[in-house]
């Protein structure tokens, strides 16, 4: 019986190659369809709706052109005003915004282009590269409304853009007026709505912390100041003292004389700050509590007749702000505390102990129950 030829050797593997143009083409329709797949009746409606302006704001016609960018910018605003997650519309914008950037550079200077670069400058909040501030390019570029119309989150990205920004124009000895333009607003935006931090932090970026005072009102100074006193301990010299210097006016601007004098006393130049809180009120019995609080403080201060024009009240807030009625106040204390005379610790452990003990029955009293 004749061995079993052998089997001929399996020829190699050919490498695979990509598929042609046509069919990668075909594939990425196949996972288009898909994604549009998932998407629910409404959602692709949006999406094609979209689209559509896409198309028509780059139509020849003017008329055409103003109504899809006013559409468009509809969409967007009613998207971002509460904006919890990326929004569908920036979603479905996302393919288009090169295609948006490049039609903005060939348009004639026009209000159709400012428009469309109010577009451009929220869509570049979540489709713009790290560094390029794309938002507040096309944001200068755009026209000048309201922009907290947009949400809250494309004024806080704006306001991050223009820190870095200054620093760069500050470094390149470029103007910053276009910007401080744009910071005046941010900052109204976010004194409306409770973000007293934010506009704090960015006012200290754009060392313009001065522009503050003109945005606070009653219901929002003292949660500025708060951030102020408390940002300035962290702060190196002398922005520390810019920081207080400001909260002080504020204080000033409201009447919170007592606030601004605890301020006063942390300034460079504390007495002069202290006397204008004095002269800011015409009170005696207030002026006495600011007294206490300068000698507790030990500030070493005359009372003059700009402070207090009658002699004997003169006197008096003198005595208070050197001390010289802190020890009778003493043994006023000690007096009322029964104090005075010099306890053992043996009679303070038996007072705290008779008062502490519980009134038990007395034994006599239990053996006749008993």
């Amino acid at each position: 019986m004749s061995p079993p030829e052998n089997p001929s050797p399996a020829a190699p593997a050919e490498p695979s190659q990509p598929p042609p143009p046509a069919a990668a083409a075909k594939g990425k329709g196949k996972k288009d369809e898909k994604k549009d797949d998932d998407l629910s009746e409404e959602d692709l409606a949006l999406k094609e709706q979209l689209e559509l302006y896409v198309v028509r704001a780059q139509d020849a016609d003017p008329g055409v052109q103003k109504l899809a960018l006013e559409s468009m910018r509809q969409e967007i605003r009613s998207a971002t005003s509460s904006m919890t997650s990326v929004p569908k519309p920036l979603k479905f914008l996302r393919p288009h915004f090169g295609t948006l950037k490049s039609y903005f550079e060939t348009m004639q200077e026009s209000e159709l282009k400012k428009y469309m670069a109010d577009i451009l400058s929220v869509l570049a909040l979540t489709m713009s590269v790290e560094g390029e501030r794309e938002s507040l390019k096309y944001r200068l570029l755009g026209s000048e409304g309201d922009i907290g119309s947009w949400g809250h989150e494309y004024v806080r990205n704006l306001a991050g853009e223009i820190a870095q920004e200054f620093q760069k124009r500050q470094d390149d000895d470029l103007p910053i007026d276009v910007l401080m333009e744009l910071v005046q607003q941010i900052v109204s935006f976010h004194m409306k709505h409770n973000a007293e931090p934010e506009a704090v932090d960015l006012l200290m970026e754009v060392e313009d912390l001065d522009l503050l005072v003109e945005h606070v009102d009653a219901t929002n100074y003292k949660r500025a100041c708060l951030y102020l006193t408390s940002s300035s301990k962290f702060l190196p010299a002398p922005d520390d003292m810019l920081a207080l210097d400001i909260a002080y006016t504020i204080y000033m601007k409201f009447g919170d004389l007592a606030s601004a004098l605890r301020i006063s006393l942390q300034l460079e130049k504390s007495t002069q700050y202290v006397k204008q809180v004095y002269t800011a009120t015409d009170d005696l019995l207030l002026k006495k509590q600011f007294s206490y609080l300068i000698a507790r403080h030990g500030l070493a201060m005359e009372i003059d007749d700009e402070i207090a024009a009658d002699d004997n009240d003169k006197e008096v807030l003198q005595e208070i702000v050197n001390n010289t009625k802190l020890s009778e106040g003493y043994l006023t204390l000690a007096r009322d505390i029964e104090v005075m005379e010099p306890k053992s610790p043996e009679d303070i452990y038996l007072l705290s102990c008779s008062a502490a003990a519980p009134s038990w029955p007395s034994p006599s009293w239990v053996r006749v129950h008993v």
